[in-house]
């Protein structure tokens, strides 16, 4: 459902900030973290590096990581480290 303004057809403002909230989706992000996983030596990853190349918070990707532990795909290694299983 989008709202565009009657003469114009530009985005209205809530639409702009729909469509950087579907750039930042825990989907998205969840993706970016995964091939950020793939790629790194040894499977591990700094958490801290993690938020800050993906501009998300660390709350965020705390949610990434407690699933995947969860599911038992990483474990964590030290407070800001996990690794791949």
């Amino acid at each position: 459902h989008k709202i565009r303004s009657g003469v114009s057809g530009k985005l209205l403002p809530s639409e702009t900030s729909l469509r950087s909230r579907c750039d930042t989706s825990l989907g998205l992000l969840t993706q970016k973290f995964a091939d950020m996983l793939r790629h790194s030596p040894d499977g591990v990853l700094d958490l801290n590096v993690v938020c800050q190349k993906l501009g998300a918070p660390k709350r965020r990707v705390y949610d990434i990581t407690n699933v995947l532990e969860g599911i038992k795909l990483i474990r964590k290694k030290s407070k800001s480290h996990i690794q791949w299983l």
